[in-house]
């Protein structure tokens, strides 16, 4: 079964933030998960806490480790927020209130 994935608008800002060799990698991350959303068993969490399913993927880049918060909602993947790692503690507050989908 294939997904689609959609961004929040949000998410899009995250992305424009970085730099562009992070944003390549970063989508390389996505695109694995229109196959699967669970390509990577150790990098990627359930968020508890939250009504609908909620995920977060690692995603290491160099020097720096980044989170991509994302919702699954029948085969549809929501991006919903792209954050460094030092800024995912303040970012999963804030989804934690988000009603689903976005």
């Amino acid at each position: 079964m294939k997904f689609k994935i959609e961004f929040t608008t949000k998410a899009i800002k995250d992305l424009n933030s970085v730099s562009l060799d992070v944003q390549k990698t970063i989508l390389e991350e996505v695109i694995k998960l229109e196959k699967d959303p669970f390509p990577f068993k150790k990098k990627i969490k359930k968020i508890k806490g939250i009504k609908f399913p909620c995920f977060r993927l690692r995603i290491d880049v160099s020097n720096d480790s980044f989170r991509l918060f994302y919702g699954i909602e029948k085969n549809i993947i929501f991006v919903l927020r792209i954050v460094s790692k030092k800024d995912a503690a303040n970012i999963l507050k804030n989804i934690r209130k988000i009603d689903f989908p976005p």
